[in-house]
């Protein structure tokens, strides 16, 4: 429905939205300097993707509330993190993602099991994917959240690298620029920390 660079920038706004919200959740302090880093952060996510919100429609909405949604689980998952086991936490996002997995895959009646072609791939997918949460949840355990979450953006530069080596997707000024603004947030971001 919208175009992916729109999509990105959309879901990059998520760690804006975690610093705006940590401190009514999680009573986390709201300081000038962690609004600018995230503001930092989240213009180089827009010199990168450069998107063209133009009109509103169906689209921007659903990636909007997708980025508001990722804020809402790292905040929950830092509120979880206080009283519960990182192994607890993990045991029933992933029991949790299995069971929502077979209910949308089948819907229908008609599961497809994967062939030796694809399972190699979906589990190294799964592994990925939990050693993910893992390490987002560790985490979110050992630090606020406000901090935690603008080092998403680096996943933006990291992406795009990617998308130059594996799929020849051109590396411009822009991805650079953007890069370069989106560490230095970062890098003011752990420095605040010592």
């Amino acid at each position: 429905m919208i175009p992916l660079a729109q999509l990105f920038a959309l879901e990059f706004t998520s760690p804006i939205w975690v610093v705006l919200l940590a401190p009514f959740f999680l009573g986390e302090k709201l300081t000038v300097k962690k609004l600018s880093i995230a503001a930092l952060g989240f213009f180089g996510v827009l010199v990168v993707a450069r998107p063209e919100l133009n009109a509103l429609n169906v689209g921007i909405l659903a990636g909007a509330v997708a980025a508001i949604g990722f804020a809402g689980a790292a905040i929950l998952t830092r509120k979880l993190t206080i009283n519960n086991s990182l192994t607890k936490i993990l045991f029933f996002l992933t029991g949790l993602q299995v069971l929502f997995g077979l209910i949308c895959a089948g819907y229908d009646g008609d599961i497809q099991i994967p062939s030796s072609e694809t399972f190699p791939w979906l589990t190294l997918i799964g592994i990925a994917g939990l050693t993910a949460h893992f390490c987002m949840t560790k985490s979110l355990a050992l630090a606020p959240a406000s901090i935690i979450m603008p080092v998403d953006f680096a996943r933006l530069p990291l992406i795009a690298v990617i998308g130059m080596l594996f799929y020849g997707e051109a590396l411009d000024i822009y991805v650079v620029l953007g890069s370069v603004l989106i560490f230095i947030a970062n890098y003011i971001n752990l420095k605040q920390r010592e």
